[in-house]
């Protein structure tokens, strides 16, 4: 009588195929989720918000900068100042009437609202103060009046893989938002 051997070529073959296969799936995964992250990063924006001081031309300006490799798009901005949030940009915040226009000139500013997209490398001037050297030295004092008051911004903005990140004054470092 002929006993069965488990262990026949047939089955050795049989087997080493269906393990070839497994590793080959568990690479394919492996690769493919790779992929998908060095895709979300080579689109991923790095906003910042940057003050600029130029005493030589008299000028302040609020920048926003991409520093990222992908488009920035803007889903929100809020403004908080004495205890209250305003759910606007930088210029209508200034038309609230918490300082005195004859006092600071701005003399350029630029909406942030939801849905901008700021290019890769691009900036946007987000206000623009300056005048003469006296409304320059106003500027500057209104601009550290605000901070003591415990003003902060927040900017809500998102890759074009709908990643979203937030900004503000003290964190101006992009943090992942919920």
């Amino acid at each position: 009588m002929k006993k069965n051997k488990f262990w026949t070529p047939d089955r050795i073959v049989t087997l080493t195929a269906m393990f070839i296969s497994l590793f080959t799936l568990v690479v394919f995964v492996r690769q493919t989720s790779i992929i998908e992250k060095q895709s979300r990063l080579s689109v991923m924006p790095y906003l910042i918000m940057e003050t600029g001081y130029n005493p030589e031309d008299d000028l302040i300006t609020l920048t926003l900068n991409n520093y990222g490799v992908g488009p920035a798009i803007i889903e929100g901005m809020k403004i908080f100042y004495n205890g209250n949030t305003y759910e606007t940009d930088f210029a209508n915040f200034l038309q609230t009437g918490i300082f005195e226009k004859d006092s600071v000139a701005v003399l350029a500013s630029a909406s942030i609202d939801e849905g901008l997209a700021i290019p890769a490398g691009a900036e946007r001037i987000a206000i623009k103060f300056g005048g003469s050297g006296d409304r320059y030295i106003k500027t500057e004092k209104f601009l550290r009046k605000l901070e003591r008051n415990e003003f902060d911004y927040e900017i809500v903005y998102r890759s074009i893989y709908n990643d979203f990140w937030r900004i503000g004054m003290v964190d101006d470092i992009p943090e992942v938002a919920d």
